[in-house]
């Protein structure tokens, strides 16, 4: 009985190390599984692994998804994987971002990644990846820095988190629309290979990170300035509520801006600023 005792004990020992996110690992499907990639229900809608047309070409596994975008299950474009290899501490594997192939048809998609953590706290990539559908395979780089989250729901913050990821997902989450843990209602099917725990960042990352701009004082009563690394043609910001309804929009001619916001109503706002070096978003409180 106790060498069966013991036996159990580390098999289950051995399943929790397994089950924990570790530096450098890798979904590549090529085992014919979907890796535990869910959407919550089984069935028919459930993604599927697709034996050959990966990135890497015949006989290259990739998994795939298509979200419905009517009502009910499979509607959204979201899945997740929860308990298992993308459990567990980030920040002591040193992983600051998860690196991937996918492939979008049909819609566009704004993929970001969602982690639940301690307590049920909910957080969400505060900056999308957007892909077009349409322009095949393309590696993206969705970063988990402590200043790469938006808190959702829940009282713990975005280290805390990282540090006790239960659940990740991928989804796609438009700026106006980046409260919905859920993921966004849309007909679109993604394709995805090759999802990595980066421990180094990739060049588009910094490229994003030296684009972003600046927001201050935030929060403000009165004015909102945005200020700007670079000018760039075609560049706007628009502000949302959180309702998602638009409440500004203006062409950005020069670096720095000031906006006067003292009269909106007290709340926080989505402050989009867009130009040929992609979108990005940040947060605002009126006070």
């Amino acid at each position: 009985m106790k060498k069966k005792l013991l036996f159990l004990s580390l098999t289950l020992s051995s399943f929790i190390a397994f089950a924990q996110v570790s530096a450098g690992q890798i979904d590549d499907f090529e085992d014919g599984t979907v890796q535990n990639w869910i959407i919550g229900i089984t069935g028919p809608l459930s993604p599927i692994n697709v034996a050959t047309g990966g990135p890497g070409g015949v006989d290259d596994n990739f998994l795939e998804y298509t979200s419905t975008g009517t009502n009910g299950a499979g509607a959204r474009m979201a899945i997740f994987n929860s308990f298992q290899q993308w459990s567990g501490d980030f920040a002591a594997q040193s992983i600051v971002e998860v690196q991937m192939d996918v492939e979008v048809l049909t819609n566009d998609l704004h993929l970001r990644l969602a982690f639940q953590g301690p307590n049920g706290t909910r957080m969400i990539s505060t900056n999308p990846v957007i892909v077009t559908a349409g322009s095949g395979w393309n590696s993206i780089a969705l970063p988990c820095g402590i200043n790469d989250f938006t808190v959702q729901s829940g009282p713990n913050t975005v280290s805390e988190v990282l540090a006790a990821v239960s659940t990740m997902r991928i989804i796609s989450v438009r700026e106006e629309n980046i409260d919905s843990w859920r993921g966004e209602v849309i007909a679109a099917t993604l394709r995805v290979d090759n999802i990595t725990a980066s421990t180094t960042l990739s060049r588009k990352d910094f490229d994003s990170k030296n684009n972003a701009f600046t927001i201050y004082p935030n929060p403000s009563r009165s004015k909102l300035n945005i200020t700007l690394p670079t000018i760039e043609h075609a560049s706007k910001v628009e502000v949302y509520n959180i309702l998602g309804a638009r409440v500004y929009s203006t062409v950005l001619n020069k670096l720095n801006t000031s906006i006067n916001v003292s009269q909106w109503n007290n709340g926080v706002y989505l402050v989009r600023v867009s130009s040929d070096s992609g979108t990005f978003t940040k947060r605002f409180v009126k006070q």
